[in-house]
């Protein structure tokens, strides 16, 4: 079976971009290669804090749009769309603040932990 990977990187550019976590089969972490830490983890929509019995709801995403919060309570925070991350809701106030190569899912639930936070 072939792993889903996906590459986040802060900042935009050839020059001034990071990378700064990535996902692979739903396991979110910061850092990469052998640095990298288990930060959280995503699920049908979900994302979350930690890992195991520990984690917590803390967001979602849906069609291109990243939400903080849960239930009744959930604010929209950013957007991803096309290997671009993007915080703030409207077109006058969304920023580009990263990118990303590989799933869409695991680029949301990664600007969730990773850039949005």
């Amino acid at each position: 079976m072939r792993k889903m990977v996906t590459q986040i990187y802060s900042g935009t550019g050839w020059l001034s971009k990071t990378q700064v976590g990535m996902c692979e089969d739903g396991t979110i972490y910061s850092g990469y290669g052998w640095g990298k830490t288990c930060v959280g983890s995503y699920s049908d929509g979900d994302v979350y804090s930690g890992y195991g019995w520990g984690r917590t709801l803390i967001g979602s995403y849906k069609d291109g749009s990243i939400y903080s919060g849960t239930g009744w309570g959930k604010s929209l925070i950013g957007s991803y769309k096309d290997g671009c991350i993007y915080s703030g809701t409207s077109w006058l106030s969304k920023t580009q603040i990263g990118s990303y190569e590989g799933i869409d899912a695991g680029a949301a639930a990664a600007a969730l932990l990773l850039l949005l936070n």
